[in-house]
């Protein structure tokens, strides 16, 4: 179905639910599944290492990248929408915020839905995740 995903990540935030579905869809489709970070935080880096590592030592094909990022919080939707040109689908967390902060700042998940043509599937920081072959 979908042969190579890409899933924006931050490992400074709980991005469990998000690696484990990016996994689970993964493996089901026999796909490459590629984490992308828009940083160049140490600690956050070798988290994503660590997730990389976990999704390799259980079969899935798992690659990542990370970019030092010199632009400001704004630019990242139309860097992710660029890489993902040659993805079949789009993974990303959502962080949920009252209205007030969603008026004040943008939502990378909605800027991204408005720049891409591919599927975007959104996980919320909170939610639960439960497919459909569970």
């Amino acid at each position: 179905m979908f042969q190579k995903i890409l899933v924006p990540i931050n490992p400074n935030e709980d991005q469990d639910l998000l690696v484990k579905t990016a996994y689970k869809l993964g493996i089901e489709g026999d796909s490459v599944v590629k984490f992308v970070y828009f940083g160049d935080d140490p600690q956050a880096i070798t988290k994503l290492e660590f997730y990389i590592e976990k999704c390799k030592e259980k079969g899935l094909n798992a690659v990542y990248h990370f970019e030092k990022f010199v632009g400001t919080k704004e630019e990242i939707p139309e860097n992710i929408a660029k890489i993902s040109e040659e993805y079949d689908l789009v993974i990303m967390g959502h962080l949920k915020y009252d209205k007030i902060y969603r008026f004040v700042h943008q939502s990378t998940a909605s800027d991204l839905i408005n720049l891409v043509t591919i599927p975007v599937m959104i996980i919320p920081d909170n939610g639960t995740c439960h497919l459909i072959l569970d």
